[in-house]
């Protein structure tokens, strides 16, 4: 839970430029097989009772029962004076009778037959087009003759766009409120969107990428362009840049670059308006490189491209900023949100919104957007994105209020009590006492349900975090609400009682857990630190917890609970402040442990070589440390050397401390221990503030007093 609010941050970011989120009431996925020879319809493998036989009308279309299949696929149909409304994921698609107009999304399409009413009264409809509206699948098996209909799970965004893009007749794809715009071909397909303004779509197997972020005056395209070399060429990315440049669009300025691996071509380019950056990638596969390097779709579509569109008496374009979710959010927000999958339900106030994932998940998020002004604590970052396109973005430290709710079923039937005490008892032996403060089990209601909660504090870069966490039980399921949020947010209006109403809103959903099975909480890190692995190497063996990772170096070993981005950022800037003491570069998010096999020797300035003693090594080491201190990195000794002994050799160990700007502090225990005349072994534990004094630091000296010479 200590790690709750950091995660969510990281989850709501990636949400923000991924995916729009949509109310879904079904995602559980069906699969319909209509066999026209037979008459037969299937759901499931089960006969499914329809009122009339399917058929093939004169226009080659395959018509079918419109209520059965719109049911069987998790959709809702009411009629009204001849016109039939269908609703999924909260979009609304209208049917005409006998018209072949389908509005969708607040487009009209047009379908190949029309809806009619056959002889005995059943409303009859073309099999393939309702389907896909409802983001089925639609394939034709010719050896069994069968019509397989596969719902998706759910609609990215809310709508279905690639039916959407199908079936329309115009020419242009925009979005007035971002102001781009650009020419589809006739085998353009948008696959999703997202509210944060990202696309996906594709041309033929050409995949494109179209994101929008707005132009703050923070970065310049040329910090994009510099940036985007760094980002594709790491090691880890394996790309080749082959081309690179600046140039003009329509008087819009843009930078690119080109990238090829063994087999695909990846091309990013980054547009400049007074408003807005664009970033776009484009990335294909290719049998030739020399043939792959142009490609006509893709220069028509970047001459296509336009970032003036305002929208208005267009009728050539189809503008995306008026369809789906991002009309919806722009308008009435949703004052209930029911769970697709687990059916439970909460009031939904005009602070508050969901963000869901698509497909069957046990876990929703719900977000605030923060309160708290601030003109500091600002990030800068680099890197991909969801969408495997790059960008460069700064965003304030201020984290956005989130709360989580998480669906499990309860095959123990532990009490809601106790499963409280268990969580609040395993995170206490997992964060430092001194930072986090921990409050006792306390009592409430949600609803009709009697829940227990408690609550921590904690500080981080200054400022403080509280975080709630409720248990309850009901029926075969038990549900955990997880409220985090920076405490400088208690300071606006009616924040505390706008969460609290929403929480408190919160009623279970009546689940079959036959038809959607467990849904089980993973073993405690707690227990998984007594399962231990032994690693040999060439210098070293250790016994560490089996979920840690342990890796061999060049000298020795690296063994470290969470190796993240951060941790290596901070390891590569200790490793320029000290060139001449690697073994420190194991400051992390997590505790580590790092030992090595270190020479004595070094050559004076004459090229004369010399041999330290181990204490001269070590004092000189030390005192190197000390004195590099900064304004951003402070590093202090709080004890005197001491004697000890390890892996049965007499040495020296030393404690210090590194405190990055002011605030967080890294823990360092380091060992000097005698090899032979000629080498030394220096092994450092690492331990950051979180982590001082809990259960990750106890198996961390167990580790280290497990260490052996191989």
């Amino acid at each position: 839970m200590k790690k709750f609010i950091s995660l969510m941050i990281c989850v709501a970011m990636i949400l923000s430029s991924v995916s729009a989120m949509a109310y879904s009431d079904s995602l559980i996925v069906n699969t319909v097989k209509v066999n026209v020879s037979s008459g037969s319809v299937t759901l499931n493998d089960e006969g499914m009772s329809v009122s009339a036989a399917p058929y093939v009308n004169q226009n080659g279309d395959t018509m079918v029962d419109m209520y059965a299949l719109v049911n069987a696929l998790g959709g809702e149909i009411t009629e009204k004076d001849g016109v039939y409304s269908v609703t999924y994921d909260d979009v609304e698609i209208k049917y005409t009778l006998n018209s072949t107009d389908v509005e969708v999304a607040g487009q009209t399409l047009t379908m190949s037959s029309a809806v009619v009413v056959s002889d005995n009264g059943t409303v009859m409809a073309p099999l393939r087009f309702v389907s896909e509206a409802l983001g089925a699948d639609v394939t034709y098996n010719s050896e069994s003759g069968e019509i397989v209909i596969v719902s998706a799970g759910g609609l990215d965004s809310g709508v279905n766009y690639k039916l959407l893009f199908k079936y329309t007749e115009k020419d242009k794809i925009g979005n007035s409120k971002e102001h781009w715009r650009f020419t589809k071909t006739d085998n353009f397909d948008m696959s999703e969107s997202s509210y944060g303004g990202s696309y996906r779509f594709s041309m033929n197997d050409i995949s494109f990428t179209l994101k929008s972020q707005k132009n703050d005056g923070t970065n310049s395209l040329e910090q994009y362009y510099l940036a985007m070399q760094k980002s594709y060429l790491s090691s880890y990315n394996r790309n080749v840049m082959y081309d690179k440049g600046k140039g003009e669009h329509n008087g819009v300025e843009y930078v690119y670059t080109k990238y090829r691996r063994l087999d695909t071509v990846t091309e990013a380019y980054a547009y400049k308006t007074d408003e807005y950056f664009y970033f776009i990638t484009i990335q294909r596969s290719f049998e030739n490189f020399e043939t792959a390097k142009e490609n006509t779709d893709v220069t028509a579509f970047l001459d296509s491209l336009e970032f003036d569109y305002k929208g208005g008496d267009e009728e050539n374009t189809v503008d995306v900023a008026e369809i789906g979710l991002e009309k919806q959010l722009a308008g009435e927000e949703k004052s209930e949100y029911v769970d697709g999958n687990y059916r439970w339900s909460i009031k939904l106030n005009e602070d508050w919104s969901v963000n869901e994932y698509y497909g069957f998940y046990n876990k929703v998020t719900v977000i605030k957007p923060t309160s708290i002004e601030t003109d500091d604590n600002f990030n800068y970052s680099y890197g991909y994105d969801y969408d495997d396109m790059y960008y460069y973005s700064s965003y304030s430290s201020v984290r956005d209020p989130l709360i989580m709710i998480s669906t499990y079923s309860n095959p123990n039937r532990q009490s809601a009590a106790d499963w409280a005490k268990k969580n609040r008892d395993d995170y206490e032996k997992t964060v430092n006492s001194e930072k986090y403060k921990i409050s006792e089990i306390k009592e409430t209601q949600i609803g009709q349900i009697k829940a227990y909660y408690f609550e921590e504090n904690y500080s981080e870069n200054e400022n403080e975090y509280v975080e709630k966490t409720y248990y309850m039980n009901y029926g075969d399921f038990r549900y955990k609400i997880n409220l985090g949020y920076d405490k400088r947010e208690e300071e606006a209006d009616g924040f505390k009682e706008s969460a609290d109403a929403v929480i408190k809103s919160f009623v279970p959903g009546e689940i079959n857990i036959n038809e959607l099975g467990d849904a089980l909480e993973s073993d405690s890190d707690i227990d998984a630190l007594n399962v231990l692995n032994e690693f040999k190497g060439d210098i070293f063996s250790i016994n560490y917890p089996c979920l840690w990772n342990v890796s061999e170096t060049d000298t020795g070993l690296l063994l470290a609970k969470d190796r993240s981005k951060n941790g290596m950022d901070t390891t590569g800037l200790l490793s320029a402040i000290f060139p001449n003491f690697s073994l420190m570069l194991s400051a992390a998010d997590g505790s580590s442990l790092r030992a090595e096999k270190t020479s004595l020797s070094y050559y004076d300035d004459k090229l004369n070589k010399s041999t330290y003693t181990l204490e001269e090594y070590m004092y000189k080491n030390i005192a190197g440390m000390l004195n590099s201190s900064s304004s951003y990195l402070n590093i202090s000794m709080p004890n005197e050397i001491e004697e000890v002994t390890l892996m049965g050799k007499k040495g020296y160990k030393a404690d210090l401390v590194l405190t990055i700007n002011g605030v967080n502090n890294v823990y360092y225990t380091m060992y000097f221990i005698p090899y032979d005349s000629e080498n030394l072994i220096t092994v450092i534990k690492a331990c950051n503030e979180s982590e001082k004094n809990t259960v990750y630091e106890n198996a961390l000296d167990k580790a280290l007093n497990s260490l052996k010479l191989s």
